[in-house]
């Protein structure tokens, strides 16, 4: 866990306890099952509201804020529109496709590739050590249609020693997950891709 994410839940715990404390007082409930029951409940509420809000923040990073890149491709102008989630498709050994919905950053110094972080016994990381067919779509921008979706990838499991060298030389991928023990980065390297839109033709990109 960073630092900053240890602060924000200290404060949070913090107001928690003040709060539920100054309430369970002015309630005037005495008995003790009552106002141990009370103060679960606003602590509840009170510690989800903020975490929810927090996570949903960190999930929906926009790309014009996060990413180092200066090539404005129609690719890299698609990925600016849209949130960093995609569905990423797997086929295991015997051939069945399973999809998940999953959050991805993009490397910051090469457009086409981007990184998902994985529990290590999941199924996508499972079928990707079995067959490496996979396929990616995006979600689509409202206002424009921009949708991305590729099936001609490579892709590589960066697992042990080669995850911590990857993780200090691109720092992004921490911002996918607070802990790494355990996990899987799968490194998507995208050769070409398809952008789709309501408003525009659609272009094929080769990298």
């Amino acid at each position: 866990m960073y630092a900053k994410r240890f602060i924000q839940l200290f404060f949070i715990f913090l107001i928690t306890m003040f709060v539920v404390d100054y309430v369970v007082d002015i309630s005037g409930v005495n008995n003790y099952f009552y106002k141990s029951l009370l103060a679960t409940i606003i602590g509840y509420v009170i510690l989800t509201i903020p975490l929810t809000i927090l996570t949903i923040l960190k999930q929906k990073r926009r790309f014009n804020a996060a990413t180092g890149l200066t090539d404005k491709s129609a690719f890299q102008n698609a990925l600016q529109n849209l949130d960093n989630i995609l569905i990423l498709s797997t086929v295991d050994a015997s051939g069945e496709i399973a999809s998940n919905i999953v959050t991805f950053k993009q490397s910051h110094t090469d457009e086409n590739i981007l990184y998902i972080v994985s529990d290590v016994t999941s199924q996508r990381v499972g079928n990707i050590r079995d067959n490496q067919s996979v396929a990616i779509a995006t979600w689509f921008d409202k206002k424009t249609g921009n949708r991305l979706t590729s099936n001609q990838i490579d892709v590589d499991l960066i697992v042990s020693n080669q995850l911590q060298q990857m993780l200090k030389e691109h720092s992004e991928i921490r911002e996918l997950s607070d802990t790494f023990k355990n996990k899987v980065v799968i490194q998507l390297r995208i050769k070409s891709v398809r952008v789709e839109s309501f408003r525009d033709q659609l272009v094929d990109i080769t990298f």
